[in-house]
């Protein structure tokens, strides 16, 4: 007896109802300027301001913060890839005034390394958390990196002349060894 195969059948999303996502629903915000009235409001909510602020003293750069922002936004179907690209310059602008506003030299340029955010130094900023509490913390030993193995049916050889395959082996490969086949099983 066959089984019943347990798959969704071919062409059902075509007919599926894709209203379940925000984001395929029209945008709240289609309009530029609600659009960045709307992003403006949500950084200068409190909770998300010290959120900004406390990246910004980390040295994250402005314009990760903005994406991670932005990316919610569009997630939740307020606003629209599309115009997330056209308004995220104002919005890097307004927390860059934000920021120097407080005091703080904020970083603009992506740079290539990552940011070194942990969760404590995440809570120092943020003032969830004092020196006091961190210096009662245990200390961890740094991870040792691990061994990467070698050796084995698909690892690197480790000896360089092991790569090298002898003259004939090449020749036979690009087809300029020996032209005449031997006869197989007696077939001439």
């Amino acid at each position: 007896m066959r089984q019943p195969v347990d798959a969704p059948i071919p062409g059902a999303n075509m007919t599926a109802d894709t209203r379940n996502y925000p984001w395929h629903r029209p945008p709240e915000y289609t309009d530029y300027d609600e659009a960045v009235q709307y992003l403006i409001g949500k950084v200068s909510e409190p909770d998300q301001h010290d959120l900004v602020m406390s990246l910004v003293e980390l040295k994250l750069d402005v314009t990760s913060a903005v994406t991670a922002m932005l990316l919610q936004a569009i997630s939740k179907g307020k606003i629209a890839i599309d115009l997330a690209i056209l308004v995220a310059g104002p919005v890097v602008r307004y927390i860059d005034i934000m920021a120097k506003d407080a005091g703080l030299s904020p970083k603009l340029i992506i740079e290539d390394r990552k940011p070194k955010i942990t969760p404590t130094a995440l809570k120092l900023s943020l003032g969830i958390m004092d020196a006091d509490d961190m210096a009662e913390m245990p200390l961890q030993a740094p991870e040792k990196a691990p061994e990467i193995p070698t050796g084995g049916l698909m690892g690197a050889p480790t000896d360089q002349s092991e790569m090298v395959a002898p003259a004939e082996e090449q020749a036979s490969m690009l087809g300029m060894g020996n032209t005449e086949e031997e006869p197989v099983d007696g077939v001439a």
